[in-house]
C-alpha cells in the first residue's frame, strides 16, 4: 500500500491513509527483526528453553498421574461404598427372612435339639426334667 493518492487542498483522509503508512525505516527494521527471529528458530532452543519444556513437561505428566490416582481412588470409594450398601441388604434381607419364621417352627428346633441331646447324651448324664410350662 502506498500513498500515491493525489492530495487536494484540505482533504484530511489524504492525510490520514499517508501517516498510517509504514515508512521505509519502519519496514527496514521489522525485516531485521524478523530475520532474526528466524535464525533463532533455525537454530533451535537455548538451554534455558530446554530446560524450561522439560520441566513443564514433567509437571503436566506427574498432574495426569495424579488425576489418574485420584480417579481409581474415587473409584474404589464408590465401588466400595455399592457393596457396603449390598451387603447390607443381604444382611437385612437375611435377617427378615430368619424373622418370619413362626414362633412354632422356631419351639420344633429347640424341641429337636433337646431330644437330639438327649439321644446322644452318655448313660451317666441326668436327664432333663421339663419345666410346668413345658410340653412332654
Amino acid at each position: 500500500m502506498t500513498a500515491a493518492k493525489v492530495k487536494a487542498p484540505g482533504d484530511v483522509k489524504a492525510d490520514e491513509a499517508a501517516v498510517l503508512e509504514p515508512t521505509q525505516a519502519e519496514i527496514d527494521a521489522w525485516v531485521a527483526r524478523e530475520r532474526e527471529r528466524r535464525q533463532a528458530w533455525l537454530k533451535g532452543p537455548s538451554a534455558e528453553e530446554r530446560d524450561a519444556y522439560a520441566r513443564g513437561l514433567r509437571q503436566r505428566r506427574l498432574a495426569e498421574a495424579f488425576d489418574e490416582g485420584e480417579a481409581r481412588i474415587a473409584e474404589g470409594v464408590r465401588t466400595g461404598v455399592r457393596y457396603g450398601r449390598e451387603a447390607q441388604l443381604a444382611t437385612e434381607g437375611a435377617i427378615s427372612v430368619l424373622m418370619r419364621w413362626s414362633r412354632r417352627t422356631f419351639d420344633d428346633m429347640v424341641r429337636a435339639g433337646r431330644e437330639w441331646e438327649e439321644e446322644t447324651s452318655l448313660p451317666n448324664r441326668r436327664r432333663r426334667v421339663p419345666l410346668d410350662d413345658e410340653e412332654s
